[in-house]
């Protein structure tokens, strides 16, 4: 074990990444502060006041939900906390204001809450596409599926390119893979998905046991009383002079070993280790000219994108869901939107936090609304950035190993597709544990890279599912026979003429002999 000298440290950004690396290094021997830009820590995971009726509650601006298979290091750290967490249903919505898909853990579950879906076709194709995903997408996790692809960024086909290279309906992508990855990640992926990774896709959805076979069963959780929970606790015995709210961190400059921080209220501080808990973007805007010519190279690339949140109680943004219904909603835009491939997603307050709504009335949360609320409705609005998971953007988390902890400067960036509060803690406690020696109550596991096939383990199919997967392998084989031959006789010029014009002069010759 190397040992780690006491340091003047700073952490810029108090996100969730940044507090629980100042939590993590407060046992520590370092003199560590935090920065913050705004007025509260947590970033998007704070909580905004609502009101109706004067009656007042305070509601979590991010989804508690989470997988605890795929979050392990967050449930270690809600455990040493104290913060209960409940099991909950994995649901979540999906419509375009005309069709309207709903889905409750499982298939048979969605199909006896609600049978009539059965009467629209689409649904079949859904159905159909969900079972195609879960016994034969495992294979893109195969070292040689993409081997003979010859560039970094055309080796990491992606999912758009993917899905309709294999057959998947547009319905279901947007009626069901969207709306599911945007409740894992608790971010708006209809807007990346075309340039996410395929490779980063199915591991996503194997890590979250969401493929076949499944390591274990998803274990579905929720923080209460909300996310925002987890920021306050640890955050709880910070100590006030360390911790510097409204203050944003300008410029960071190099003065021989050790670093000037200069801030926005005029201050100027200096510190040996710079923990950079921000997007790529405002990293390289705070290092300027004093970025090295790899970390102009890395960070950059290191792509987010800008979300705007509102807390509103505008009904006519959220979709007419029976009660019981799923508590997230991805909802698409018109088609005559100007922009294309638009949407955007939808939490009901109520049901994520247990808000009675007799008393505080509707109480929603919509992420990047195409069509605003009306201004009467609104009660908050906020930024936020999310990373960005594009082959661009992994391959440049691929090679932070290059600048991480070099020359005193460590990079938050994490991206698994695990989940948002499960890649931020890990972020904050790796860099904390392994760059600066801090020392934490509990086993923090690193999880692979999700571009990286040999960092992760590969899944074993046992006889069952090569079974299902060589049927489902029969019948694609089967379909492509009868699409070959449907575009074969297309291609004939007017066959059904042809047939009649074969059989005409034996039909005649047959009436002939028939009246004679």
């Amino acid at each position: 074990m190397p040992l780690f000298q006491p340091e003047r440290v700073a952490v810029i950004g108090g996100g969730c990444t940044g507090v629980t690396s100042f939590w993590a290094l407060q046992s520590s021997s370092h003199d560590v502060h935090l920065f913050e830009a705004s007025a509260a820590l947590g970033g998007r995971v704070k909580t905004l006041p609502f009101e109706h009726n004067s009656n007042r509650v305070d509601v979590n601006t991010d989804s508690p939900t989470f997988n605890a298979e795929a979050s392990p290091n967050l449930v270690s750290l809600l455990h040493y906390l104290g913060i209960t967490t409940v099991k909950t249903p994995l649901t979540f919505g999906a419509t375009d204001g005309v069709n309207s898909f709903q889905w409750y853990g499982s298939m048979l579950k969605s199909i006896l809450f609600r049978p009539w879906i059965l009467c629209n076709i689409e649904t079949y194709r859904i159905l159909s596409d969900v079972i195609w995903l879960k016994y034969l997408a495992l294979d893109v996790l195969d070292t040689g599926f993409l081997a003979c692809k010859t560039t970094d960024t055309q080796r990491w086909l992606s999912t758009h390119d993917y899905l309709s290279g294999e057959g998947y309906s547009n319905t279901f992508l947007e009626n069901y893979l969207a709306p599911l990855l945007s409740m894992l990640w608790s971010t708006n992926a209809g807007r990346f998905l075309s340039r996410l990774p395929a490779k980063a896709l199915i591991r996503c959805l194997y890590d979250h046991q969401l493929l076949k076979p499944r390591q274990a069963s998803p274990d579905w959780r929720c923080i209460r009383p909300g996310a925002s929970q987890l920021v306050q606790t640890m955050s709880m015995n910070f100590p006030a002079s360390k911790v510097h709210l409204k203050t944003k961190v300008l410029e960071v400059v190099r003065c021989g070993k050790k670093y000037g921080i200069m801030t926005s209220d005029g201050q100027e501080m200096f510190f040996n280790h710079i923990i950079f808990a921000v997007d790529g973007q405002e990293t390289i805007k705070i290092l300027g000219s004093h970025a090295s010519a790899e970390e102009r190279e890395i960070i950059p690339n290191l792509g987010s994108t800008r979300n705007i949140s509102v807390l509103h109680s505008d009904t006519l943004l959220m979709p007419d869901a029976e009660y019981p219904g799923p508590s997230c909603n991805y909802i698409i835009g018109p088609s005559n939107h100007p922009s294309s491939h638009i949407s955007s997603l939808g939490y009901i307050a109520n049901l994520l936090e247990s808000i009675p709504t007799h008393i505080y009335g509707p109480i929603y949360i919509t992420l990047n609304p195409f069509t605003p609320p009306h201004p009467s409705h609104v009660q908050g609005v906020w930024e936020f950035t999310d990373p960005e998971p594009s082959a661009q953007t992994l391959l440049a988390q691929n090679r932070l190993p290059f600048i991480q902890n070099k020359h005193g400067l460590s990079y938050g960036f994490y991206w698994t597709g695990r989940g948002h509060l499960e890649d931020a803690v890990t972020a904050g406690l790796r860099i904390a544990i392994e760059d600066l020696g801090a020392k934490v109550p509990f086993h923090v596991q690193y999880h692979p890279d999700p571009l990286e096939a040999a960092s992760s383990a590969s899944p074993s199919l046992g006889l069952k599912e090569n079974l299902i997967r060589t049927v489902l392998r029969l019948i694609r084989v089967y379909i492509l026979i009868l699409r070959l031959i449907l575009v074969l006789l297309s291609a004939l010029p007017n066959p059904a003429a042809r047939v009649k014009a074969r059989f005409r002069p034996m039909c005649n010759k047959t009436s002939a002999t028939k009246t004679s």
